[in-house]
Formats: structure tokens, sequence, C-alpha cells
């Protein structure tokens, strides 16, 4: 790790056009905030240049004891200082650069002094609050705010029901700013991420970052373009003891797709982990795993069909096991039996993780005990679920459990929870979490459509890992066999479970023509590019690297056939490419596979059937 700091105090106030009117720039001044007092508030707006990001609207918060932004004084540049670190990224496997201009600013209001830190980064600007006193605080109300140019679109999730948030589980749409308040059957209050699509057809996201002793962030669409800050406490709030500081408040910024996709602020704006935790960390290993619950059957559970699925997985050259919901119930000597599981799968060179119900593990010693339970029968993950929440206490809730799971080093999956902040930088034993609509809502009667598919890796993968759990070919609802194939080149997991049952694969000569692709499927990227014709809920077309090697996948989001054109360009000049290319068989019947030499200035048009897709992977010859 290189890391250079820069630091530069200021002795005085950093005043710009007039008293109390502070801007704020990124290191190459491509992003600018503006921070200024109106009767007595805290304000402020965003810009790129001459395209505004967000019109002005209010900054604070309220506590028990009283409201920060409010009755302001005058407001001072405290301390600005320059961070340029080069760090392993999450997203791309590869070195990333944290690069932004810091800003703590003072906030005087009578005899109070609050502080409010600002992160301006060239494609994002970010900021918490830090109040003035420690000890118990209790959070009411955030009056923060996002006000969105009119004319803007907003992909937002729904579902019609009230797991919408409590799982982040709904289908991705869009509509335009001036009806989100009334759009939702559910209510005005959406979670995150909203993806919004300004008039000048740039983009802005709206999250949050490092969710840590905190109520995680909603955003109430109160009329007049406006987002307010929202929590699921509602007006009762939530208690926070010790010095209380708030997580990032984030908007990034982006020309263009590939520009949204690659933007990594939300992972910068996370701490490092803690190097004794995390001193050794060669059990943290990405993977794909078998799952015999979404395809389950009579024999569900049975040590000896969990034992087939663990051969399935070695022949498939699969790292992981899910052993799900039931393995305690359905299993005598519960211990015993999973130590026996996990002793075979070791001789397969395959690992095991389990299943568990959060409700039975939010005490902590019950928790510990479950852990080290765990730890003695040989597993190597955890999956916990049905937290369906974000409020204070099952953020809390996740954070202990990583932490217990990290002294015992093993991995964790979370489901039924919200998206994720970027914690797993923090935490890199987190491989991945759900807060997502996926592939267990096709056995549910709740089948996901394909422009859902195509709208994910710009909307809600955005905030990084998913487990959507891709790749279910005999229950792929409107989609097709190459579009399933598809999602597991599209959507980051580096715990990918497929859905499939692995027998199925191994057995039905349908899937022969993928079988070495699913073996040699990577997990984690070097480098991801977003192809020319994509479009939110249209079409998702991504080049990936892993390695030397390169990997295609499009998907079709709607329901008429569309032409891609490929373009090579990205490959490396004066070498030759061997191109094994999959696309959909007519009339859905599976896959069609062949053969192709490519380089550097290779083009060749793509038909896609309706909800299709088309995988291609490229190796040097």
């Amino acid at each position: 790790m290189r890391l250079v700091l820069t630091i530069c105090y200021l002795l005085s106030s950093y005043l710009l056009s007039a008293a109390d009117n502070l801007l704020l720039q990124s290191p190459h001044k491509k992003v600018q905030a503006s921070l200024y007092i109106q009767q007595g508030k805290l304000m402020y707006q965003l810009a790129a240049g001459k395209h505004i990001l967000l019109e002005p609207a209010y900054l604070g918060l309220q506590t028990d004891h009283r409201q920060v932004g409010t009755g302001v004084d005058n407001i001072t540049i405290a301390r600005k200082y320059t961070i340029t670190e080069t760090l392993p990224s999450r997203i791309n496997s590869q070195f990333a650069t944290n690069h932004c201009t810091v800003y703590i600013i003072t906030i005087r209001s009578k005899a109070v002094q609050d502080t409010i830190e600002f992160r301006l980064f060239d494609n994002g600007c970010a900021f918490r609050y830090i109040p003035a006193g420690t000890g118990h605080q209790l959070v009411k109300e955030e009056l923060t705010s996002f006000k969105i140019p009119a004319s803007s679109s907003v992909w937002y999730f729904e579902r019609n029901s009230d797991w919408k948030l409590k799982s982040y589980a709904g289908l991705w749409q869009q509509t335009a700013i001036e009806k989100l308040p009334l759009v939702s059957s559910q209510g005005a209050i959406q979670g995150k991420p909203l993806v919004i699509q300004l008039p000048s057809k740039k983009y802005i996201v709206v999250t949050e970052a490092a969710l840590a002793d905190y109520s995680g962030m909603r955003l109430k669409a109160i009329g007049n373009n406006t987002l307010q800050v929202n929590f699921t406490e509602g007006p009762a709030g939530f208690a926070v003891n010790g010095k209380l500081q708030s997580p990032w408040r984030v908007v990034l910024y982006a020309n263009n797709l590939q520009e949204l996709v690659n933007n990594q602020v939300i992972e910068d704006l996370n701490p490092a982990p803690n190097t004794s935790l995390f001193a050794e960390t060669s059990y943290i290993q990405p993977g794909k795993s078998v799952w015999s619950w979404i395809t389950r059957n009579e024999h569900y559970m049975e040590p000896a069909e969990e034992r087939k699925f663990i051969d399935a997985a070695a022949a498939l050259q699969f790292q992981y096991t899910m052993i799900d919901e039931g393995w305690e119930t359905k299993w005598p000597n519960k211990w015993q039996q999973l130590q026996e599981l996990c002793a075979y799968a070791a001789t397969r060179k395959v690992k095991v993780w389990v299943w568990k119900h959060s409700k039975d593990i939010r005490d902590t010693i019950q928790r510990n005990n479950f852990l080290d339970s765990v730890q003695m029968a040989g597993a190597a993950g955890v999956k916990t679920d049905f937290m369906n929440s974000e409020a204070k206490d099952l953020i809390d809730f996740e954070l202990g459990f990583l932490e217990a799971t990290a002294k015992r080093k093993l991995m964790v999956n979370f489901h039924g929870c919200q998206a994720p902040t970027g914690e797993s930088k923090t935490w890199p034993n987190e491989m991945t979490r759900e807060g997502i609509r996926g592939m267990e809502l096709n056995i549910m009667k709740e089948p996901i459509p394909a422009w859902h598919n195509a709208a994910l890796p710009f909307t809600r993968f955005l905030c990084g890992h998913g487990d959507y759990t891709p790749g279910f070919f005999s229950n792929k609802a409107n989609t097709t066999y190459t579009h399933q194939l598809a999602l597991l080149y599209l959507f980051n997991s580096p715990f990918q479970c497929i859905a499939e049952n692995p027998i199925t694969l191994l057995n039905d000569p349908v899937y022969q023509p993928i079988l070495p692709l699913l073996k040699t499927l990577p997990v984690t990227w070097d480098e991801t590019i977003v192809l020319p014709g994509s479009k939110i809920g249209q079409l998702a077309a991504f080049a990936r690297r892993k390695g030397k090697d390169w990997y295609i996948a499009v998907i079709n989001g709607t329901d008429s056939a569309t032409a891609f054109t490929l373009q090579t360009s990205f490959l490396a000049k004066q070498k030759k490419y061997k191109a094994y290319i999959v696309s959909d068989a007519p009339k859905d019947a599976g896959f069609a596979a062949t053969e192709q030499n490519v380089h550097n200035k290779y083009s060749n048009q793509f038909n896609l059937p309706a909800t299709g897709g088309l995988v291609i992977q490229i190796k040097s010859e």
C-alpha cells in the first residue's frame, strides 16, 4: 500500500465571495459545493462546472438536545487538506486512487460549535455531521435534503408490500422526479440508492457510505423535487452513545454509464480494516457456490443429498456449498453431522457455508456460542437472514456479527437486509449481501422481468456486491438461457451462489456448451468497461477482464429483438485472440456456441432475441 497524505492547515477562516459563503472544490475543480447561511439555516448546493447537480437545500439534524444547522451565526473552514492514496480496490481487484479535498467546517450557533466534514471528489461529494458534545444523544431527525433539478428522471425500486424497505427486494423502475412523492404504492419513502439522470444526460446517485453506529438512511420525497433523509425509527429517533458522527451522505457524479459503474467513492469513504483483527486473511476466499435450497426436492437437506451437491461442486470446480435453512431441524445430531459433512467436503476441495436465522443470534452469548460451534465443525462461512430492517439496533447487530465472525475467521453473507454502504472494505470477511430482488422471487410467484436485470448493473450494484443468486436456467421466467448465463458475469458477488441445481448442469445435455465457462467463471474482476449501446433497463453490456482473459456479457431487457454491435478496441494490439461465443439457440431451445478469431479491430453485429443474452470468452492465443 502506498499512501501520500498532504495536509494544509488554514490558520484563518476561508471566506470566499461573501461572509458566511464558502466554496468547496474537488482536487481538479470538477465538482464544487457552496455552503451558506439563509435566515439562520445552513444551506448547500452542488455543481459540476456549469451543470447544476443539486439545487439549494437544507443541512442539519435534530437531537434531543438541540438542532444542528439551525440558528447558525457563521461558518468557517477550520481546516483543508488533500488525500491521495493508492489502495487495493474491492471493486475491480486492482489498485485504485482515492483523491479528494477535505474541508472541516465549523458551524457556530450561539455558544455551541459543531463540525461538518465535506469531501469533494472529481466524481462526487460526501459530507457527515460531527455535533458538539459526547455521551448519550437521541437523533430525532435529519434535516439533510437533496433538491434535484427539474425534469430529471429517477430510478428507484418498487415492491407492492411492506417488504419493500425491509429487504430492499423491489423491481427497479423509472419515473420523473416530479412524480416521485406519489408514484409508490408504499408511500413517499424510498430506499437507497436513487439513481438520477439529469436534463444534461449526466448522472448523480444519492446514497450513503460507512454506515455504523447510526440508523440506515432512507429518502423521503417531500415535494418540490426534494428528498429528505428519513429513518426507520420515525419521530421516536434512535440513541447514540459516545461521540455522535453520522455516516457519509453521498452524491456520486458521472458523465456517462462507464464513469457511473466505475465510481468508487463509496468504497473510498470507508475506513481501512483493523490491522490486528485482519492480520491474517487467508480464510477470505472469493468463490462459486452450489445451493440446494432453491431447487429443493423431497430429499432436501438429507446428508446424502448434500453430499451429491458437494460432488457436483467439485466436478464444476466450485469452491463452496451453501447449507441453507433446515439443517438444524432436519439433522438429529446437527453439529456432528455438520462436522462430518465439512470433513467430506474437504476431501473434495469444497468448503461449507451454513444458514442461520438472525433472531436466534441477536443475543451476543447465543451468537458467540453458535459461531464457536460453526468454527469447530469446520465450516467456512455463515449466511444470516431476516434482519428485515435498517434501524440502528439491526445495523449494530450486523457490525457486531462481522466482528465476531472475523475473530473466528469466518466469512459472512447477509440476507433480508439493506443495500451495502461499502462496509466490506472495513470488514473484508463480508463476501456478499442480499438487499436486492434476486432469483428466489421466481419461486415465489413474483418472477423477475428482464428489464429489472438490465437496470441492476447501473442501480443497486453501484453500492456494492449483491447476492442475487443468478443462473436459474430451469426457472428463468421471461428471460432466455443465455440471458441467465450473462448475469453470472454482470452481477458482482465475491461469493457467487448459483441458483441452478449443479447435478442438472452436469447431466442435462443442454448445458454442455457452457460447462467450460462455469468451471472457469471469475467472481472478481480486474477491469470493467461499459460497452456502447448500454441503457438502464434496456440493455446492459459489459466487457470485463480477469488476468489476460476478457469476457463480454450482454442482456436485452426488452420484449423486442435488438441488435448489438461489438467492437473490441479494448484488446491489446498486435495480438491474436480466440473467442468462444455463446448466444441463444432458436426458439429458446438452449445455447448456440461457436468459435471465432478476433483482434483489436474486430467488429460484429449480434442479434439478441427478446429478453435474450450474449456471452463471449476471449482468450489470447
